[in-house]
């Protein structure tokens, strides 16, 4: 017998392959040696229901949320076999909980997004990278294709954080041929930033940044018309001068 490890990744690139019956052999070996994994149960469901079999699908997922009533995927699935739609591909990682911190991680609503081809071959749970653009932050995937651009306030707000030594993984939340969602969460706050919330919650929004933190210069901010730069200054910095980032 493999070690559980090495029949996870097994059982994700039968997944990536879109081999599906292969896929629900793994997941079930998984699940049978190892007990109430809910990672390989979720994989085991979305095998039966890309091979056909959606009774079998259905019975996993409820299972799933007999365990863990707050299973995102899990619903997601449910909720979808349901209304009769089609189902999503998710990519299963154990560091891909979805699950909201406080201050720490935000689901982002993404602009300025890439077309509908390039959407639609995205997957839930796949790693996006952030890629700092001289006013916005581009959100790519891993072969360095622009997915969509974040928000002016949360690409200011980000950029100088990760100016002072943060860092960040993000994946892709929700993505359909219309719109984008991703899951931004922090993985290190440095010494320089201790004392600053990466995503502030409206009562931490009226907090006074430190000095260092608020700079004039190479400011990113979305453009999304054709105002000129002194315009686009002077509106970052009433934002700033509000608090509102």
């Amino acid at each position: 017998m493999q070690n559980q490890m090495l029949l996870r990744q097994e059982a994700i690139n039968a997944a990536k392959n879109s081999n599906w019956s292969e896929a629900i052999s793994i997941n079930q070996e998984i699940i049978e040696h190892y007990g109430n994994d809910l990672e390989a149960m979720n994989r085991l469901g979305l095998a039966f229901l890309k091979n056909g079999q959606e009774n079998e699908a259905k019975k996993v997922f409820k299972q799933v949320i007999e365990l863990d009533k707050s299973n995102i995927i899990a619903n997601k699935h449910i909720e979808k076999i349901k209304n009769k739609e089609a189902s999503i591909d998710i990519v299963f990682d154990q560091n891909n909980d979805f699950i909201e911190e406080p201050g720490k991680s935000k689901i982002v609503t993404l602009h300025r997004l890439t077309g509908k081809d390039q959407l639609k071959k995205l997957k839930v749970g796949q790693a996006c990278f952030l890629q700092l653009k001289n006013r916005y932050i581009s959100i790519i995937d891993e072969a360095s294709k622009h997915i969509g651009a974040l928000p002016e306030d949360i690409s200011f707000r980000l950029s100088r954080l990760i100016g002072n030594g943060n860092e960040y993984r993000c994946i892709i939340y929700k993505v359909n041929d219309k719109q984008c969602l991703i899951q931004i969460k922090e993985t290190f706050r440095s010494k320089k930033n201790e004392q600053v919330v990466s995503f502030p919650s409206k009562a931490q929004a009226n907090i006074v940044l430190p000095d260092d933190f608020i700079l004039e210069e190479d400011i990113p901010f979305e453009v999304t018309g054709e105002e000129e730069d002194e315009e686009d200054l002077e509106l970052a910095m009433e934002k700033i001068n509000k608090k509102e980032v």
